[in-house]
């Protein structure tokens, strides 16, 4: 059995479909590359969630690659790791030095979530980045010459400013 996509709805009392950051229609981006099952899968997933919000551009096609592969990769380094550690009752292994040191997968997996963690919030993909954008499309945007492009980059998660004191 398939599991279902959920419903994602509407937001602020909008239908998903009348969505737009400064009159720009939010639009899924074709593939730059072939996929594999389990990346169309998630790409297929993610990106009709954000689209439903209003929050996917044509232009975030790569980014959208990096974050479904690097999904995609995470899951099979951490099934390596639960099945290692299910056969051999750790996820610890012996060097033929005779040191132990967790397994190889560990390590891909652990850097693999990192790169996850630092990419899911320039695609409006946690819940902070995404209640940030929720905020900046229900206050009015300013007109700028560079209209619709400003006005989308302008709606993405921006990373916080550093505040020196002295």
């Amino acid at each position: 059995m398939e599991p279902s996509t959920p419903s994602i709805g509407v937001l602020d009392g909008q239908a998903a479909a009348e969505q737009r950051v400064d009159g720009v229609e939010s639009e899924v981006p074709a593939p730059l590359k072939l996929l594999s099952l389990a990346e169309q899968r998630v790409w297929d997933y993610v990106a009709g969630a954000l689209k439903d919000y209003g929050l996917i551009h044509r232009t975030d096609a790569m980014l959208m690659h990096l974050i479904v592969s690097t999904f995609v990769q995470w899951v099979d380094a951490e099934a390596a790791v639960e099945k290692h550690t299910a056969e051999k009752g750790s996820f610890m292994v012996k060097t033929p030095n005779g040191y132990e040191q967790p397994h190889q997968c560990y390590y891909m997996a652990r850097n693999l979530k990192a790169e996850l963690l630092r990419m899911l919030p320039e695609a409006c993909l946690t819940i902070p980045s995404f209640a940030k954008v929720k905020q900046a499309m229900r206050e009015p945007q300013q007109p700028d010459m560079f209209d619709p492009l400003v006005a989308f980059v302008s709606g993405k998660p921006q990373p916080p400013k550093l505040v020196h004191s002295r």
